[in-house]
């Protein structure tokens, strides 16, 4: 199964490689089919639907909703701006 939903943060400023995020709630959006081939993984800065405008987004979490069940609709993922950098295994 695919995810289909995510959780973010707002990304209120941006200085090289420094973020500020608005942390005062964590928002959801949902992923359309098409950009769900390359999946969305945490840490990556994703564009979104938000407050009739478009918003980059932090993502916290990736998951799967099944809307039949929990009733909820979300506004929609745009597109992935940044993929996080790719985290390397400890050495044991």
């Amino acid at each position: 199964m695919n995810n289909n939903t995510i959780k973010a943060f707002h990304i209120t400023k941006r200085k090289e490689d420094i973020l500020k995020l608005n942390t005062s709630k964590l928002y959801s959006w949902h992923i359309p089919k098409e950009l769900r081939d390359n999946p969305i993984q945490k840490g990556d800065i994703v564009l979104v639907d938000a407050a009739g405008a478009q918003s980059k987004v932090l993502v916290m979490d990736v998951f799967r909703e099944e809307f039949e069940e929990t009733n909820r609709r979300y506004k929609k993922v745009i597109a992935v701006i940044e993929r996080a950098p790719e985290q390397k295994q400890p050495v044991n």
